[in-house]
């Protein structure tokens, strides 16, 4: 498991535009409110107050009618202007990836493995063992001190031993299903958060839900050929690693996409103060963690705690950075060149422009006609309009392979 927010936070992977409205839309669509995951038993802060955090909108900053109860009130913030970057001669190199590893293809085989497992949901106060799917809310404590990023709600993992937090599962094993349990871990040195890496941490977790699962003979003639790859192990292994060069191959295109926005960055002049850096960190905060701990029902003082975290992680800081200086570049080139997301163009990025969102194409279309999410669909649409626009002007090259290409996959030479 990973004790960081997906797309915001330390160690975090980078994101493209970087708003946090896809998760807004999502509530939104769907009609949920500040609290997804529900009161919970355990967990629970000493108290709970009332306020709210404004929201960001495709890099946006303005006032948000939805709050986050508990969450420091946002203040407008004056917009610094950002003068267009050059989209001239931007040539990116993206290194070649590594080697398919045996380890690689056993785990892919593994999880293919157990999704045809024979499952049972377990009742509330059994408890779960080693093997189980499970369900937690978790948050980490160490030096006497929230954790940052580590409230995490409704996550899914297998009971299985980690590298990322060992003997989290462990310590699990016995817990009933609708209670909490704390499990003290040694942080890893690979942890996210340096400066708590070799550090002793005290982890708080509700077991919200749990499966028993009863692996199949992974091996057998009979299993084997249900999986549609293959009649032997060696022709799904195969099949396999077909599947994972394919899924490297659009990840090599998604890192000559970063690769072309990091030049964006340094190609784009704008003065971004320390209060606009904070308000951003503060809105991805206020969309995740923050989340949790309010139905957590945590105090005020703990919510501070939580937020100063976020607020003083250096790394979520330069990421924060990024973002913004993406936002704006993007922005300005939108305007310098006059680009109009017209209904061709929003038909044509739609999807992808939902995908962070994890919304269908449907759910996109009804959002659009809403006039609450609406604004949120077209701001996205018009950054991925944007990002295609500059990766269309791009030249990349990928080690180990002959040619040149432009960004959209046009071999130039």
């Amino acid at each position: 498991m990973s004790t960081n927010n997906n797309g915001n936070g330390s160690g975090s992977g980078r994101g493209s535009t970087g708003s946090v409205e896809g998760d807004r839309i999502r509530r939104m669509a769907e009609g949920t409110g500040n609290n997804p995951q529900g009161q919970r038993p355990t967990l629970k802060g000493t108290g709970a107050s009332g306020g709210g955090v404004a929201a960001a909108l495709a890099g946006e900053i303005r006032s948000s009618a939805a709050r986050t109860p508990s969450a420091p009130q946002g203040n407008e913030i004056k917009l610094p202007t950002a003068k267009a970057p050059s989209i001239e001669g931007i040539q990116v190199t993206v290194p070649q990836d590594a080697e398919i590893s045996q380890e690689e293809l056993l785990m892919r085989f593994h999880e293919i493995v157990r999704s045809r497992a024979a499952t049972r949901d377990r009742a509330p106060g059994e408890p779960v063992q080693m093997g189980d799917t499970v369900i937690i809310d978790t948050l980490g404590y160490a030096a006497g001190q929230l954790i940052p990023f580590s409230a995490r709600g409704g996550l899914e993992l297998e009971m299985a031993p980690s590298d990322v937090l060992p003997g989290l599962c462990e310590g699990l094993v016995g817990t009933a299903v609708g209670s909490g349990q704390e499990v003290e871990v040694t942080l890893p040195d690979t942890y996210p958060v340096e400066e708590l890496r070799g550090l002793r941490a005290t982890f708080l977790v509700d077991v919200v839900a749990a499966k028993e699962v009863k692996m199949p003979d992974a091996e057998s003639d009979a299993f084997l050929r249900t999986l549609g790859r293959g009649n032997t192990l060696e022709a799904v292994m195969e099949s396999i690693a077909d599947e994972i060069a394919d899924e490297r191959a659009d990840e090599l295109w998604l890192e000559a996409q970063e690769r072309v926005l990091d030049e964006i960055v340094r190609r784009t002049e704008v003065d971004l103060t320390v209060e606009l850096v904070d308000e951003e960190i503060r809105q991805a905060w206020s969309a995740t963690e923050a989340r949790l701990l309010v139905a957590k029902d945590f105090a005020p003082d703990e919510l501070q705690e939580s937020l100063e975290g976020w607020l003083g992680d250096a790394n979520t800081r330069l990421e924060a950075e990024r973002r913004l200086r993406i936002a704006f570049g993007l922005r300005a080139i939108i305007e310098r060149d006059k680009l109009q997301l017209t209904p061709e163009k929003l038909n044509e990025v739609l999807e992808e422009a939902v995908a962070p969102a994890g919304l269908s194409l449907e759910e996109a279309r009804r959002a659009l006609a809403n006039p609450a999410t609406a604004e949120g669909i077209r701001n996205a649409a018009t950054q991925v309009m944007a990002v295609r626009y500059v990766m269309g002007k791009a030249q990349v090259q990928f080690e180990g392979v002959p040619g040149v290409f432009s960004g959209t996959g046009k071999q130039l030479r």
